[in-house]
């Protein structure tokens, strides 16, 4: 093992590392469940609009900005009992990956959301999916 270590030379090593790295923050935004991307995403648009008045508006780089991922991930962490600091890999690795899709649903959220509190009735209906 020494000598594959003294043999692979260490540039390459850490680019393995760093590469290896970057598949991971993949394959963890792409292995989220269906539950986990809707926790992911109402904790993600929560969080930014604490931040920016209007969603819709939002620059893509609000969701990467350490305020929103902090609050994002106690509430997202506290939602699906992962730890803290997965929480926060997890939701960094698919802001990373899908940045522009959950700011597009939590435009379609916050237009949404107060439409049926004004519909009489409308809180008992059954929602479509």
């Amino acid at each position: 093992m020494l000598a594959l270590l003294i043999a692979y030379p260490a540039g390459a090593r850490a680019q393995d590392s760093a590469s290896s790295m970057a598949q991971s923050a993949q394959q963890a935004a792409s292995s989220l469940t269906g539950s986990q991307q809707s926790a992911a995403n109402s904790a993600l648009c929560s969080a930014v609009s604490s931040q920016v008045p209007n969603a819709a508006s939002a620059d893509p780089s609000v969701l990467s900005s350490p305020s929103v991922i902090s609050t994002a991930a106690t509430t997202f962490a506290g939602s699906t009992s992962l730890p803290l600091a997965s929480a926060t890999t997890m939701l960094q690795s698919y802001v990373a990956a899908h940045a522009t899709d959950i700011l597009a649903s939590c435009a379609v959220s916050s237009a949404t959301g107060g439409l049926t509190s004004k519909i009489p009735g409308a809180s008992s209906m059954p929602s479509m999916p």
